[in-house]
């Protein structure tokens, strides 16, 4: 229906427009016949009536929120999940379909559980720290920490951001250092005396793990639900599209539960020289054939692997033993069961002595091994046999190479084509080559090489032996440790590698020098098929044939010494 206001104007001022159109034509034309009308609008013309525009808003794409202070390492396996998805961040956990954060509620559809370490620089002689302690640390008491020389706090963003969550913030006295993606272990070195909060994962052999109120991450037995540094972790979706990349999540495996899955984790234990001959073998005599292992045997316990260096072939033909006499060994064949006593896996033959009572004997003892399951390496019943990498693979499929040789004589402990003995180091060209090849080929994932060199009396490695050992260390190999070392020696830590240039007697009769009365056992942590931390036994030799852990005082001292000769 029309308007009849609208309609009724328009025609009056049509009319007007229309006439004054006519006029001004006649008299521009100058002719006297007229113009033809203009028609008049019609008062039937369609009139639109339209609503106001309103634009209609473009949807937003729904939200994930990681709180700060989440792992990083688990947010970067969650990124592409959540952006395949079609998820933006936002800032804002009330908006998000997907929230990932700390301590979570029930509400949380995955769940994880991270575990952190405490480290400092490998050279550093205490080994625990408690936790009321770090958090007065934090709180600014500086002092609270003295006893590692008022150590710098060097961490990661994302550990940081952790802290602040779990501790409150940091206060200004406490030198709190920020490290790049990457640098942590360096700027730990570079800004010694330090210590660094960094998760279990990430550790590196570099870094000497501290014990929080007695209680080590790389203990198997850890409990981890009353550790001070293990954090829960939690995933929470929204709605319907919050399910379902939950689930995206779940199926790619991006998701972990833990960064420490005991499982993965294998314990290799290497000792040094044992010899169950002259006075050792008297004591085991008068005070029961396991007495050496007594006091050593709670380090021992927990090893997957354990290995040491034997000296002193077992024969039938071997006398009652003398508690002193010429450096010539052998061994009884019951003397075997303290080995067995110990749990012993690997035996090294790279000693100077295992041919002393003649091949026979050396043979006999081949035989007394396999028997037993004990796996040999570093000598054999001829070159090719002593030359041969043994791989040993743990629960995990970790493959464990091990390959050893004698650098050090005389030439009637080596093997050759025809006869028993250890593996001679020649021109080192043919073991590190057998390295490489296990390296490079896939073979192993772990490769250990130990060797008899020459014997030092002094706590320094001697420049050769710095020049042979990294040269091990560049051809692949991840652990190089010295077994003739009757007097224990320094360490080395060259890129990709860790070396212990000596580490003492296990079972010897040595006893007229401090020297040869200290030593070492070595516990190498591997994680997931690498090197990851290294934990020392010091001990002390009694009794001319069992080492005792050292007490507080004289590891201080000890380790101590040995760093500052290994240059540190």
């Amino acid at each position: 229906m029309r308007d009849s206001r609208f309609s009724s104007a328009w025609g009056g001022v049509g009319r007007i427009i229309g006439i004054t159109a006519i006029l001004l034509l006649s008299a521009c034309s100058g002719t006297s016949n007229p113009a033809m009308p203009t028609p008049l609008p019609s008062n039937d013309l369609p009139v639109m009536v339209t609503e106001p525009f309103v634009p209609t808003p473009t949807p937003l794409p729904d939200g994930f929120y990681i709180q700060p202070g989440v792992p990083q390492s688990l947010v970067e396996r969650l990124l592409p999940i959540l952006s395949e998805a079609g998820l933006v961040e936002t800032s804002s956990p009330e908006t998000a379909v997907i929230r990932v954060v700390l301590d979570p509620g029930p509400e949380a559809v995955l769940r994880a559980q991270w575990v952190y370490a405490v480290a400092a620089p490998f050279p550093t002689i205490p080994d625990d720290i408690s936790w009321a302690d770090l958090q007065r640390y934090w709180q600014g008491d500086t002092a609270a920490l003295a006893a590692l020389g008022n150590p710098r706090l060097v961490v990661a963003p994302d550990v940081a951001s952790l802290l602040i969550a779990k501790l409150g913030n940091v206060a200004g006295e406490t030198p709190l250092m920020i490290a790049e993606t990457g640098q942590l272990s360096e700027m730990i070195w570079a800004a010694r005396p330090a210590i660094g909060i960094l998760p279990f994962d990430q550790l590196e052999p570099r870094l000497k793990v501290l014990t929080l109120d007695g209680q080590s991450v790389l203990d198997r037995a850890l409990q981890v639900e009353t550790y001070p540094l293990t954090v829960q972790i939690g995933l929470t979706a929204q709605g319907e599209g919050g399910s379902r990349v939950a689930a995206m999540i779940e199926q790619s495996g991006a998701w972990l539960s833990t960064n420490r899955e005991t499982s993965r984790m294998t314990v290799v234990v290497l000792t040094g020289t044992t010899a169950l001959a002259r006075a050792t073998a008297m004591e085991m005599e008068i005070n029961g054939l396991d007495f050496p292992a007594r006091n050593i045997l709670p380090f021992l316990a927990d090893a997957d692997i354990l290995h040491t260096s034997n000296e002193s072939s077992f024969t039938p033909a071997c006398p009652p033993p003398q508690w002193e006499g010429e450096p010539k060994f052998c061994s009884q064949p019951r003397y075997f069961s303290l080995l067995q006593t110990i749990g012993l896996d690997v035996i090294e033959l790279t000693g100077n002595h295992n041919n002393d009572w003649g091949t026979d004997a050396a043979l006999y003892s081949l035989g007394l091994y396999e028997q037993n399951g004990l796996v040999y390496y570093g000598g054999g019943r001829d070159l090719a046999d002593a030359v041969a990498p043994r791989i040993l693979s743990a629960p995990d499929g970790t493959r464990i190479a091990f390959v050893g040789c004698n650098s050090a004589g005389p030439y009637t402990a080596w093997a050759t084509e025809y006869s028993a003995g250890a593996a001679p180091c020649g021109d080192w060209s043919s073991i590190r080559q057998t390295i490489t090849a296990l390296k490079t080929g896939g073979l192993a994932d772990v490769v250990i090489a130990t060797l008899q060199y020459q014997e030092l009396p002094q706590y320094n490695p001697s420049q050769q032996q710095i020049a042979d050992f990294e040269a091990l260390v560049a051809a692949g190999a991840d652990i190089v440790s010295g077994s003739q070392a009757h007097q224990p020696q320094g360490f080395g830590l060259p890129a990709g590698g860790f070396i212990h240039y000596g580490v003492g007697n296990l079972f010897f009769d040595q006893m007229d020098y401090i020297e040869n009365r200290q030593m070492f056992a070595d516990k190498y942590i591997l994680y997931e098929g690498r090197l990851l931390s290294v934990v020392l036994f010091t001990g002390m030799m009694e009794d001319y044939s069992q080492p005792r852990p050292m007490t507080a005082e004289e590891r201080s001292a000890f380790l101590g010494l040995i760093f500052r000769a290994s240059g540190w």
